[in-house]
């Protein structure tokens, strides 16, 4: 079967981003957007990665990518969900180490929390009730939830995600959602996309209701409790691309992690002469492609006036 992500529904979903197109060589499709300045288009894979196959035709796909005329493409992919290192920097990308993924293997024992998440878990227990639910039956419910977190954190662009995207989750193959309840209300909910043994933790939200209540702590135990399935349960990484151990977040999720692996960014520039130009002022930037990062973003806003 397919991986979730690879669909061309899953893709439309995700239609604030880019536009999908299917590349067949890859087994999925990457989403086709504006460049800032709008005379060029590139391409990055769907949220929250991209998977290939160890035989992916990595050479093929790009050369399809350049054929259409795009600039540059982008990929995040998990450690476990790519084909070897060295047949992707031998295909004419770069691979380089991304964010850090904090993982649960079951192969490497049992869960087992420290003092804090023991803690955490028995106070959100007493005050919440926890169990699976359909995210169909529920996505009001989710929808105000992820609403909230928008809010508080002042999210958009890449997480600005519209109905669309939730109304498809609901519909998802492998989707399983975990949530929390105070006197019937969610407060608190988890989604984990699930594929032959791997589970991908998609998106998750509380309430101010379950952030004092400690709900995602006994969310995220029911998730590991009940994904008996999944050998492999990744938790994602922290905020941004930093693997500050002193955040919050990062904190979070190492304390249901029994292992911590890397994602990595897979790269590719398919019009040289183009990508020099749109990337003209940001010599010198890690950020792939250069043209989006914070100083060019800048730049083009100036000229928007």
């Amino acid at each position: 079967m397919t991986h979730p992500y690879a669909g061309e529904a899953y893709a439309r979903s995700l239609a604030h981003i880019g536009a999908p197109l299917a590349v067949p060589e890859w087994g999925g499709h990457v989403l086709v957007r504006q460049t800032p300045c709008g005379t060029r288009e590139d391409a990055m894979g769907p949220y929250p990665l991209a998977v290939l196959a160890d035989d992916a035709d990595l050479a093929g796909g790009l050369a399809r990518l350049k054929a259409a005329g795009l600039v540059s493409v982008v990929l995040v992919l998990d450690d476990r969900l790519r084909p070897a290192l060295s047949a992707m920097d031998g295909a004419g990308a770069t691979v380089r180490r991304f964010k850090s993924h904090f993982v649960h293997d079951r192969s490497l024992g049992p869960v087992a929390y420290g003092k804090h998440h023991r803690y955490e878990l028995r106070r959100a227990l007493a005050r919440t009730l926890v169990s699976e639910i359909s995210l169909a039956d529920r996505l009001p419910d989710w929808e105000a939830l992820y609403g909230q977190l928008v809010a508080r954190h002042g999210l958009g662009g890449l997480h600005a995600f519209p109905l669309l995207h939730h109304e498809a989750l609901a519909s998802l193959a492998g989707l399983r959602t975990f949530g929390a309840f105070v006197e019937g209300r969610l407060v608190s909910a988890h989604l984990f996309v699930t594929h032959d043994g791997h589970a991908m933790s998609h998106l998750a939200a509380s309430a101010p209701e379950g952030y004092q209540t400690g709900a995602a702590y006994a969310v995220n135990d029911l998730a590991l409790a009940e994904l008996t399935d999944c050998a492999v349960i990744n938790f994602g990484g922290g905020a941004g691309a930093g693997d500050d151990p002193a955040d919050g977040l990062v904190r979070f999720k190492k304390g249901f992690s029994n292992s911590v692996e890397p994602s990595y960014l897979f790269t590719a520039v398919l019009d040289d002469d183009a990508y020099r130009a749109l990337s003209a002022d940001g010599a010198g930037t890690a950020f792939f492609p250069a043209y989006r990062g914070p100083r060019q973003l800048e730049r083009v806003d100036e000229h928007q006036g």
